[in-house]
């Protein structure tokens, strides 16, 4: 299935920066989760979660397309997809559902043979956690009357519009391999990023009139297609941008930082990925010495999906209240470790496993 789509791809082996770019995602991330709200760090409007997930998507579409295509076959492929997402993804869930019952309300008796942990546990390992997001008694919030339980990992949201893209890839590549031609690859890739972007509005307005938590999961999953179309046409087109960089950089950096200050414009939203993806191939290309991030471990996945329970442990303990700045840089940290261990251990070993 190499040069499945018949056109050349770019070569790109390791020496690109994509290990920095996801590692500075996965921090911004971690680190604008732990800057709750009500905390009032005056350095939070530098993380923005939104424009970091994003990047991601984009980061997905050119490196798990060309992983596709360059794939011996769809065996390979799904095997190495599976190893890489879900050994920590699956930890997580069930160190979460099992050893968070230390910071329930409820006693250990009542908390293990509640339907809500186990809807949670079995809702979670089907990527469907929008339908049972809580565990029983943990991480309350609210008082009196009020008090409720609270998401336990906000951000696992993201992986089940991961694994939707791994599963839509080889019918992408299929149907792009039936244009045959680099132009009208990128005329379909330019409609897909159209309909993705149009898609998602739709859905926003949908979710918006019926609350639901099964259309809320829809209103998220449809709001990336453009990202990940874009991360497609910034790999097959890889040539195309570099040689023209030093004339596109300047506008793609124009649209993130209004990204950043006037979140969720409608007009900047659907520049976004276009000016999110010439900043990522600029970033990733250049600056040689970024190289050298990650080359001993990728820790971006393990800091991603540890950092929103860790975070909810450290308020949960009220560490926050007693010095707000010792607490997050001792919970960055703990994330970290945590990380590296999560890759060392676990995540590596898995993708050695034959």
């Amino acid at each position: 299935m190499a040069n499945a789509l018949g056109i050349t791809l770019p070569n790109i082996g390791r020496d690109n920066n994509f290990n920095f770019l996801r590692l500075v995602f996965a921090f911004s991330v971690a680190v604008g989760h732990a800057m709750y709200a009500k905390y009032n760090y005056s350095l939070g409007i530098l993380f923005n979660g939104h424009i970091a997930v994003c990047g991601f998507f984009i980061i997905s579409g050119f490196l798990i397309t060309k992983s596709y295509v360059e794939s011996k076959n769809i065996k390979e492929y799904f095997v190495k997809r599976c190893r890489r997402l879900l050994p920590a993804y699956c930890f997580v869930v069930l160190l979460c559902a099992f050893g968070l019952s230390a910071f329930s309300s409820l006693p250990p008796g009542e908390y293990f043979t509640s339907p809500m942990l186990w809807k949670h546990i079995v809702a979670s390992l089907c990527f469907l956690n929008f339908l049972q997001p809580a565990l029983p008694g943990v991480f309350m919030q609210g008082g009196g009357a009020e008090k409720r339980v609270s998401e336990i990992n906000g951000s696992l949201w993201t992986i089940r519009i991961e694994v939707l893209f791994y599963i839509l890839v080889p019918f992408v590549v299929l149907a792009l391999c039936r244009l045959k031609t680099r132009k009208r690859i990128n005329i379909a890739l330019g409609a897909a990023y159209f309909f993705g972007f149009a898609y998602s509005q739709l859905w926003v307005f949908i979710a918006s009139k019926f609350a639901s938590p099964f259309l809320g999961g829809i209103r998220e999953s449809s709001g990336y297609i453009a990202y990940f179309a874009a991360g497609i046409f910034c790999m097959i087109n890889l040539d195309w941008i570099r040689r023209h960089q030093k004339y596109i950089i300047a506008p793609g950096v124009i649209i993130v930082v209004l990204e950043y200050i006037f979140t969720f414009n409608t007009a900047l939203e659907f520049l976004l990925p276009a000016g999110l993806g010439v900043v990522i191939m600029f970033i990733a290309f250049n600056f040689p010495r970024l190289n050298n991030v990650g080359k001993n471990g990728d820790y971006s996945y393990g800091v991603y999906v540890f950092h929103a329970p860790l975070g909810k442990i450290f308020i949960d303990l009220g560490y926050y209240d007693l010095n707000k700045d010792a607490a997050l840089l001792s919970c960055i940290g703990t994330v970290f470790s945590i990380a590296y261990m999560s890759w060392h251990f676990l995540e590596k070993k898995a993708l050695r496993r034959r």
